[in-house]
């Protein structure tokens, strides 16, 4: 009988023990868990934002070493933004908002395209034969193709594209963590970022 009563005495401290430790959970304050927001370290990691690829088509004649050719250049060039140089200013905790400055997006990888770039002809100018050199002639006209792929990537038109699409990812990106971001553009950088070339 004495068994049974000690048994009975143990169940309900363990019971008793159960529901207090109930009670102390039910009363504990929620876990409140707040974003950081943008920081320099994060907009770091994200290293480059590539925003555009311009695809780019033109025709360009070249005379020179002894021959004369005309081609049908196809290339494409990448449009980025570098966020290792953005600044986060006028940031507000409680109300959750910053501010993020740019630079302005820069050209990456101009290239021409080789297979899809055609000779449309070649003829030899020169009245000695020795001194025409093709192959010199076209590597020339594909330097400058290149160059002609950078300066058409970096048009106004493109470069306003390619802010448009990094305003609208970082807005997105920052929304889902509940931050308002104001995103503005670093004017200064514009002759140091951008590829400063000259149409052929």
């Amino acid at each position: 009988m004495r068994i049974i009563l000690l048994v009975i005495v143990v169940l309900a401290v363990c019971a008793g023990i159960v529901v207090c430790l109930r009670q102390l959970r039910i009363n504990q304050p929620p876990v409140i868990i707040n974003s950081q927001g943008p920081t320099i370290e994060k907009l770091e990691k994200l290293s480059q934002l590539v925003t555009t690829r311009v695809q780019v088509a033109d025709v360009l004649v070249g005379e020179g070493n002894g021959c004369r050719g005309s081609w049908l250049i196809k290339g494409d060039a990448l449009l980025s933004v570098n966020l290792g140089q953005a600044k986060i200013t006028d940031k507000q905790e409680d109300a959750k908002q910053a501010t993020i400055i740019l630079p302005e997006p820069q050209v990456l990888q101009p290239r021409v395209d080789h297979s899809r770039t055609r000779t449309w002809s070649v003829e030899r100018v020169a009245w000695l034969p020795w001194s025409a050199d093709q192959d010199a002639l076209r590597d020339t006209v594909y330097a400058e193709a290149q160059k002609l792929v950078a300066y058409t990537a970096a048009s106004a038109e493109n470069i306003s594209q390619a802010k448009l699409t990094a305003e609208t990812v970082l807005k997105a990106l920052y929304a889902e963590v509940g931050w308002t971001v104001t995103v503005k553009w670093d004017t200064a950088t514009i002759d140091s970022q951008r590829v400063a070339t000259s149409p052929v």
